[in-house]
């Protein structure tokens, strides 16, 4: 028998105008893997929206991502 593999997208929000969706075959992934997928500088800052707030996530911590979550790419320092 053969596993599904079922792929999960994500949106990362670079501007008011740049959505770009990111697609994963991995639930499990960093924050660098995120800004690599959308082809943004490693040396920004990466945060999830979470219940209307953002949540810094850094480039070496692992997160579990779902079909749908949004991300949002600011200036580095932005969030601390």
């Amino acid at each position: 028998m053969t596993a599904i593999q079922t792929s999960i997208h994500i949106f990362v929000e670079v501007t008011k105008t740049d959505k770009r969706q990111v697609e994963f075959q991995q639930e499990k992934v960093t924050g660098a893997q995120i800004k690599d997928a959308a082809k943004v500088p490693l040396d920004t800052d990466l945060a999830r929206r979470v219940e209307g707030k953002l949540v810094l996530v850094t480039n070496d911590e692992t997160i579990t991502i779902k079909n749908g979550d949004q991300f949002i790419v600011l200036p580095a320092g932005t969030i601390s």
